[in-house]
Formats: C-alpha cells, sequence, structure tokens
C-alpha cells in the first residue's frame, strides 16, 4: 500500500551534487531522454514510458518514499525504460544529464510555493530554465500544467523571455487541451469539480540565438503529436 505524503516538500532539503549517473548502464542502453519532473504519484510517468518505449524516462522527485513506489510499479510492468530518482531539477539538474540528451521536459502541477519568500523554491524560474536550455536536444518539447493562474503565468513569462523557446499555441497563450493525451490523477480531481486548469508546450530551437530560419519548430497542429 503507498504511504500518504505531504503534497509540499522543500526541494532545498536535497542538496549536494550527485555522481553522474552511467545512463547506458542504468537502461542497458542508449537512448533520447525524456524526464518528468516531480512525478508525484507517478501515473503519468508510467504511462509515458509505455507510450514511448524509444525513450529513456526519468521520473525526478524529492520525496524518496514516492521514488520507491514508482520503481516498484516500473519492474512490476516491466518497463525496462523507466527509472526513478530522488534529486532537486533546481540544485542538481546539471549532474545528471549530458548536454543535448533530453527530448521532452514535463512539469505536471508543481507546487505553488504561495508566499513570496517561498518563490524561490518554484521548480520553473529564469535559473532553472537557463540550466535546462543546454540539456536539450534541438526541437525537444517542454510542457508544464497546473491549476493555479499565478504560477502558469510565470512559467509563461519566464519561459518565452527565453528566446530559444518557442510557444507552440502561440506567444502569450496556453494551450486549450491536454497537451500529451496523459491525464494525470490532480487533472482528473480538477476537471470532474469543473475547475481551470492552464497548460502550456514549448519546443527548444536553439537556431533562434543565431537568427537562422531554417527548419523552425511547427506551431499546433503540426508540431510533434505526443499523444501517439
Amino acid at each position: 500500500m503507498k504511504q500518504r505524503h505531504r503534497l509540499h516538500a522543500n526541494p532545498f532539503n536535497i542538496r549536494g551534487r550527485l555522481l553522474v549517473p552511467d545512463w547506458t548502464a542504468i537502461y542497458g542502453r542508449a537512448a533520447p531522454i525524456a524526464i518528468d519532473v516531480g512525478f508525484g504519484d507517478g501515473r503519468f510517468t508510467l504511462e509515458l514510458a509505455r507510450r514511448h518505449p524509444e525513450w529513456n524516462v526519468l521520473g525526478l522527485e524529492i520525496r524518496e518514499h514516492l521514488v520507491g513506489d514508482l520503481g516498484q510499479e516500473a519492474a512490476a510492468a516491466g518497463l525496462k525504460n523507466l527509472h526513478a530518482l530522488v534529486a532537486n531539477a533546481n540544485l542538481q539538474l546539471d549532474d545528471l544529464l549530458p548536454e543535448r540528451s533530453v527530448v521532452f521536459v514535463a512539469v505536471n502541477f508543481p507546487d505553488p510555493w504561495y508566499k513570496q519568500r517561498h518563490h524561490k523554491r518554484r521548480v520553473v524560474n529564469a535559473a532553472w530554465v537557463r540550466l535546462l536550455a543546454p540539456k536539450l536536444a534541438p526541437k525537444a518539447e517542454l510542457h508544464a500544467m497546473t491549476d493555479y493562474a499565478p504560477v502558469a503565468r510565470e512559467i509563461l513569462t519566464v519561459v518565452e523571455a527565453d528566446s530559444v523557446f518557442v510557444n507552440l499555441d502561440g506567444a502569450g497563450r496556453f494551450a486549450t487541451e491536454s497537451t500529451t493525451g496523459i491525464p494525470t490523477e490532480r487533472e482528473l480531481t480538477h476537471l470532474r469539480r469543473g475547475e481551470p486548469i492552464y497548460r502550456l508546450r514549448f519546443c527548444f530551437e536553439p537556431s533562434l540565438t543565431t537568427g537562422s530560419t531554417t527548419d523552425h519548430c511547427l506551431p499546433v497542429p503540426a508540431s510533434v503529436d505526443w499523444t501517439r
């Protein structure tokens, strides 16, 4: 039986440098990496791994017992392309991932940290976006979802401010429906209650910094279909 857990946990309790993992040894192969940041109950992460056997899916979470739960579920489901790790995505991302190795990033319902003095704990901030960018392969996608409008607006502002990210739904706009087709438990709860959900997706296009106009990320509906 899964343990009950607090919705919020301080990400800065997970500190220090990590040994750089040998992902080829861990997954038994070299493959593009997809990361789910703060995966919670892990349902989204499991389904992501099922739908994309061509990816090495990595779940990052600061609550150790949730990492254990997801690892057990992945083993029971025979998902060798899924690995879960206790890590702070804000402080330890640089240790974890090789440059240009990541093709997909999900940040679903990150802790809102309502109080102003705690805003530094939010996952998606300008410093994190700068740290993430070198890890992304060209045309990698960053998907985010939240039920808290101020966090949604902050993510929109922060990511669009970085010139190498293209909002696939148009500048300043949110997606009108699921961007992955993979529901999370919290998403379903909010939908049942008729409560708003704010969804975003961005494409990483490093050539934008060079002024190149060749082969940029394409807008919806011609962008990558993650639901297949």
